[in-house]
């Protein structure tokens, strides 16, 4: 079957009325195919280039056209949400960092807010409770007369805290001193008390190498007269303030004791004494 093509509007021998391309069936506007000249050589009339391509897939009798478009010439418009998602995944990197800027973020607010808590805690507990130092005071001295003397205290300790234990690490320092000239070094020993407790505890300390001043040196030496003399104990202790389980403060404690004794040889005893204790 030879197949036929719709003269264009260069023939110049065609008819003006168009032809109907939504007749299916309705016999609105038909057209009799056997109006055109059959004599008219229709292979002789070029196609333009880029012309739609109008042949009917059958006989003109069917009326039915197929037009076929170049993919070329197609053209969609995607839709706002297909946008949307390029845009999501177009910068996976700068998305991954602003995820973890804000969990970043996040934590240090709820460590903030956790530290401003316990912060809040501490100065409603410290406020309620008021802890305070150790009360100490010289219970006995006894001095072993060496090549470097040797001069042994009894210390009594009293924790005033009804509701708070101290804890006593054995780092603390001891001093004596005569008119500021340092007579001996010794530690303050390991202790744990519970609030209210009292005890005795004894303290150790070993003369150094330097020369002993005379007043010292007559009090320990001399046989028929008690010689007094004054001195000062001085120490410096760190303590652990504790209300049940919980550590709550840690307080370096001061202590000063100016003392008399009667004598520094055998039959010491204490006449006079004034013991400080700072909270730093």
């Amino acid at each position: 079957m030879e197949e036929r093509v719709p003269p264009s509007s260069a023939a110049g021998d065609l008819t003006d009325e168009p032809p109907n391309r939504h007749g299916h069936g309705h016999g609105h506007g038909r057209r009799n195919v056997s109006s055109y000249d059959d004599s008219f050589d229709y292979s002789s009339v070029s196609r333009p280039v880029g012309s739609l391509d109008l042949t009917p897939e059958e006989d003109y009798d069917s009326n039915t056209y197929v037009v076929q478009v170049p993919k070329d010439q197609i053209y969609r418009v995607p839709p706002p949400e297909n946008a949307r998602i390029v845009e999501k995944y177009r910068n996976p990197m700068n998305k991954r960092r602003n995820s973890c800027c804000t969990r970043v973020c996040w934590i240090i607010l709820v460590l903030f807010v956790i530290g401003i808590s316990i912060g809040i805690t501490l100065v409603i507990l410290h406020k309620v409770y008021s802890p305070k130092g150790a009360i100490l005071f010289i219970a006995d001295v006894h001095v072993k007369n060496q090549s470097r003397p040797r001069y042994e205290f009894t210390m009594k300790v009293k924790n005033p805290n009804e509701n708070v234990a101290i804890s006593y690490e054995n780092d603390g320092d001891a001093f004596l001193l005569f008119k500021k000239k340092k007579l001996a070094t010794g530690k303050f020993p390991q202790l744990e008390q519970e609030g209210g407790d009292s005890r005795n505890v004894r303290i150790t300390l070993t003369g150094s190498n330097t020369v002993v001043p005379d007043e010292v040196s007559k009090s320990m030496h001399d046989k028929k007269t008690e010689r007094a003399v004054s001195l000062q104990l001085e120490m410096n202790l760190k303590g652990e303030m504790n209300i049940g389980f919980l550590n709550l403060w840690s307080k370096d404690m001061h202590v000063v004791c100016d003392f008399k004794v009667s004598t520094l040889r055998t039959g010491t005893k204490v006449l006079s004494q004034k013991c400080d204790t700072q909270i730093k």
